[in-house]
């Protein structure tokens, strides 16, 4: 586990010093959030995964106002990166790499089983670089590799008319940054195809194609920022540079028997990545198996859903109406769902929930994909399709959206 591979690599030492840099600023935020404290149980906020429904048993920390075990235990966790890059500079790798483990492990815990709502694609990116520099052999090869197969599947959720048609960005009212709407289409399918197609010449031995290669994704990322913000270039940027830049040399395909842990990670991902095209309906429009793979952009989501709490008598019927014009926001059905089902099992008064959601992406019409008397009866299949979803060839059209607004 504890590979002597860093000691005389300063590609891997400079991406270990990378992937320290990238927790801090995930824990920056996880500190003050309360999706996975305990007061979350109490005010019913919490979301677990699909595919792991209770999650609440994990919950022990407190977050502010209302305690601050939350924040000591980050502070602890700051003390553990803190004290890995002292042992950078002293060069004591093995020690690095131990001080890292539980780092690596809060932090994949917390991505794929104590919560839904950190799932994230440079969060998935850490998970991978994480666990190659802490426990796989032959790193450098696939650190690289495993870059380049993040772009690669990343083409996977593009390939919808969001990014074909470039509709994701046309049905925005400010549409894509700095250039004209005519070139919308041009932009994305280049994209799509430098993805899919360009990444591998990153690996390449021959350095003018290679640097060409490399220039393309800096600047692609640095334009990503304007839209997603600093956490998806600040986590995947450094290593580029680092895999791929001044220091980049090609690396030759490990063909030794320790190299099918490498090998057997990338056929994972490539396996989470297809597992949504195998549920029926556009997983774009249901949501269904969307986090299983990378997502980010997958959609132009607008959606307004109706819902009615039934109570015992006397007390009278309560009634949420919620709308959101954020193309970002998912509008995901599950994330409802379980939250609904909270309430059914933790307030005795409640007779029946009805629930109506509208969805539409891409600038397409709004669809009743869900349309139910009594959401308490529903139950959530994470890896196959759920009738009372309803997809498009089957859910009535109720409008037809605006255009929205990228937040």
């Amino acid at each position: 586990m504890f590979s002597e591979e860093i000691k005389n690599n300063s590609v891997l030492q400079w991406s270990l010093g990378s992937l320290i840099f990238c927790y801090f600023i995930v824990f920056m935020g996880w500190q003050s959030m309360g999706s996975t404290a305990t007061t979350a149980l109490d005010e019913l906020t919490y979301v677990c995964p699909p595919y792991f429904q209770a999650c609440e048993i994990f919950y022990f920390l407190e977050a502010l106002p209302f305690g601050y075990s939350q924040n000591i235990f980050y502070m602890g966790l700051f003390l553990i990166l803190t004290w890995s890059t002292y042992l950078i500079a002293k060069r004591a790798w093995r020690a690095v790499q131990i001080s890292l483990l539980p780092i690596w492990l809060w932090h994949s815990l917390n991505v794929l089983f104590f919560t839904d709502m950190r799932a994230g694609n440079y969060e998935y990116y850490l998970i991978v670089f994480g666990f190659i520099l802490l426990c796989l052999p032959h790193k450098e090869f696939f650190l690289k590799l495993s870059l380049v197969i993040f772009y690669v599947l990343s083409t996977m959720a593009k390939l919808h008319p969001s990014w074909i048609e470039g509709s994701y960005f046309s049905a925005l009212k400010t549409g894509l940054p700095i250039f004209p709407d005519w070139s919308i289409p041009l932009f994305t399918n280049l994209v799509i195809m430098a993805e899919m197609l360009g990444s591998w010449f990153l690996l390449s031995n021959k350095p003018k194609v290679q640097k060409i290669a490399f220039w393309f994704f800096v600047v692609f990322h640095l334009y990503s920022g304007i839209l997603v913000g600093y956490r998806y270039p600040a986590t995947v940027l450094p290593f580029l540079i680092i895999l791929f830049g001044p220091w980049y040399r090609y690396t030759p395909v490990p063909r030794s028997k320790k190299s099918l842990w490498g090998w057997g990670l990338i056929l994972i991902l490539f396996a989470l990545q297809i597992s949504p095209k195998l549920i029926p309906g556009d997983e774009k429009l249901t949501l269904e198996g969307n986090k299983y793979g990378l997502y980010m952009f997958e959609a132009n989501h607008q959606c307004f859903s109706d819902i009615t709490i039934n109570y015992n008598a006397p007390k009278l019927p309560t009634k949420q109406t919620t709308t959101n014009a954020n193309a970002r926001n998912r509008c995901d059905p599950y994330q409802t769902w379980f939250r609904l089902q909270n309430i059914c099992k933790h307030d005795s008064s409640v007779v029946s929930i009805g629930w109506r959601q509208n969805h539409s992406i891409n600038g397409g019409p709004f669809y009743k994909i869900v349309d139910t008397d009594n959401a308490c009866l529903l139950t959530y299949k994470a890896y196959s399709h759920n009738p009372w979803i309803q997809t498009a060839d089957t859910a009535p059209i109720t409008g037809y959206p605006v255009k929205n607004f990228y937040r």
